[in-house]
């Protein structure tokens, strides 16, 4: 018999810098622990903890010119997110999350490895595909 102490940090789905601003990104991470998982696998060099959200955390990392605007959200030196991007953004910025959530996803379930660049380069092509 043998007694173990673990400890795991997780990112809330939700919050930070991007509170409520992509409900369909939202319900499809909160809807299912594999997406969440996926994105977790093609992250796993990537510094995740560095954000408040997983969300925070895909915008930021497929958007980066969003990062900055965002590290100042979190020292109380700047806006949320959607006080910053327009409305007609948001729709584009949404789909451009859900997409890369599938490539997450597909990556994940045919257990492939690869670099965060290549992911994104992946997540692109898809965008420009459909």
């Amino acid at each position: 018999m043998e007694t173990r102490v673990e400890m795991i940090q997780s990112l809330r789905i939700v919050g930070g810098a991007t509170s409520s601003i992509f409900p369909q990104v939202e319900a499809l991470l909160l809807g299912s622990g594999d997406y969440q998982r996926a994105l977790e696998f093609v992250a796993a060099r990537k510094q995740m903890k560095r954000y408040r959200s997983v969300i925070d955390f895909l915008f930021c990392e497929i958007h980066p010119r969003w990062r900055m605007a965002c590290r100042r959200f979190y020292s109380g030196n700047g806006p949320l997110l959607k006080e910053m991007i327009e409305p007609h953004e948001l729709i584009v910025f949404n789909g451009r999350l859900l997409k890369a959530i599938e490539v997450a996803h597909d990556l994940f379930c045919e257990k492939r490895r690869q670099s965060w660049d290549r992911y994104r380069e992946q997540v692109e092509e898809a965008i420009k595909a459909a």
